[in-house]
């Protein structure tokens, strides 16, 4: 990738992420809180083009989880104790796509919410054909909720899980 095609893509992500921050109000209600990113990877285990989340209860369910599947979003000595969500974007059948998470997030009743930047590529542009299926691992601050609710960059309700794997 040349060097002005990187940092154009660059900051076309640092505006989409701004956006989303930007759509908090939408969210709405509730207690704010900070998630941080652990990993991501292109190429995760979607098996249809669904968006999913999962939710893990320690640093050892992620690993289980990456050891079953052979994807390596994070190294155990990283991850911080406490819980974990995988947000999958679901199967593509081409490159270009991506997912980014807002590191704010709002407890609404015993829900977290999290927003997330779906990228998609421009229609008829060039890409690779290859499958992908892009996911981000998030560290979830602690607080007194149960399900978590994925919202992308429209207001759109993309996945949700209740309780951990």
């Amino acid at each position: 990738m040349s060097a002005s095609r990187l940092k154009a893509l660059t900051a076309g992500v640092v505006t989409l992420l701004l956006s989303a921050c930007a759509l908090r109000g939408w969210i709405g209600g509730g207690e704010a809180i900070r998630v941080t990113e652990a990993g991501r990877a292109q190429l995760c285990s979607a098996e249809d083009d669904t968006s999913r989340v999962h939710i893990f209860d320690s640093p050892a369910a992620v690993i289980d989880w990456q050891e079953r599947t052979g994807i390596r979003l994070a190294e155990f000595k990283d991850l911080e104790r406490g819980r974990y969500a995988l947000i999958e974007m679901g199967q593509r059948h081409t490159g270009g796509y991506g997912l980014a998470v807002s590191r704010e997030a709002r407890i609404v009743g015993n829900t977290l919410r999290l927003v997330a930047t779906f990228f998609s590529p421009k229609a008829g542009s060039m890409r690779t054909q290859m499958i992908t299926s892009p996911c981000v691992l998030v560290h979830l601050t602690e607080g007194d909720y149960v399900g978590v609710e994925v919202y992308d960059q429209n207001g759109e309700l993309r996945a949700a899980s209740q309780g951990a794997r």
